[in-house]
């Protein structure tokens, strides 16, 4: 399949999907609950709106004029910050640990029992309960870590901190939780991915191509898909990183999520959702076509 008829497709796909998951937040936002606050503008008025690139206002207070209603987009694109800074937090230990675990299965045959049996508990852990306990016992009782809260990299207000070294030790617990359940996947994965490439790189270098040649494209068809398997898992990230957010009360768009649910503001809700489905559809798509672009052999369904 050529480039163009690839970038076609995948772009024709992407915009059904993200169709189908906008359509799911208005659902969910104005159709479902029995009493939401704020205007329905309808679903024809929801697809308008979204089309100029408003996602509407909050729901009033009560005595409170328009003025001091703050736009969705504003509230929500601040949170999605906060869930980004977290995802990448989070991919930079996942793929530590993951390597780590990749190491001793490659190098110590001796323990690789011990190395899959912790894999495999770190992939049965849920986010959402590591979290606690990382929350209770390094964050509370034995304060090594900071237990809740969050502070940007810069001075923003209503935030008591700031700075690189407390932006990133507000997003230890909440990252750590979330990296010990992809680690175990992505130790086994490496694992593999070393061993069929060395495999395949004998199999080049028989069939008569230069060995620095076919190492160069076996680690790059290795790498993209590797590139490819994050992409995906950013999607189930993001849904575990809303869970984990409440829980160390991070400002994200999983605290956006349950205080609209809470106080059934339908047009924050929505926002949250839509913009949820926009990152995790906008990584993915990017992901495919640089893959696609770089290599032919991802040009395909």
């Amino acid at each position: 399949m050529s480039t163009r008829r690839y970038l076609l497709v995948r772009t024709a796909w992407q915009v059904g999907m993200l169709f189908v998951f906008i359509s799911l937040a208005y659902v969910v936002a104005w159709v479902v609950p029995d009493e939401t606050l704020g205007h329905d503008p309808g679903y024809g008025g929801f697809l308008s709106n979204l089309a100029h690139g408003s996602l509407g206002r909050v729901a009033p207070v009560q005595g409170a004029g328009l003025s001091s209603r703050p736009s969705v987009d504003s509230i929500v694109w601040d949170a999605s910050k906060v869930t980004l800074s977290l995802l990448l937090v989070t991919g930079v230990f996942a793929v530590a640990l993951g390597a780590l675990f990749a190491l001793a299965l490659v190098r110590a045959p001796r323990l690789r029992p011990l190395v899959r049996g912790i894999g495999f508990v770190c992939v049965s852990l849920l986010p959402i309960w590591t979290a606690l306990y990382l929350e209770v016992y390094p964050g509370v009782k034995w304060d090594l870590v900071r237990a809740s809260g969050y502070c940007p990299l810069h001075a923003t207000q209503g935030f008591r901190c700031h700075g690189l070294g407390p932006w990133l030790s507000s997003l230890i617990v909440p990252a750590l939780a979330l990296a010990i359940f992809f680690a175990g996947i992505y130790g086994r994965w490496l694992a593999a991915a070393y061993r069929a490439g060395a495999a395949e790189c004998r199999s080049e270098v028989d069939e008569g191509r230069n060995r620095e040649e076919a190492r160069r494209s076996v680690r790059r068809l290795h790498g993209l898909r590797f590139a490819r398997l994050l992409s995906r898992d950013f999607a189930f990230a993001l849904g575990f990183a809303l869970f984990v957010e409440v829980v160390t009360g991070l400002p994200g768009l999983g605290s956006a999520v349950v205080g609209a649910a809470r106080g059934t503001d339908a047009a924050l809700l929505a926002g949250a959702l839509v913009v949820g489905s926009l990152l995790a559809a906008g990584v993915g798509f990017l992901v495919d076509v640089t893959c696609a672009v770089v290599d032919p052999r991802f040009r395909r369904f």
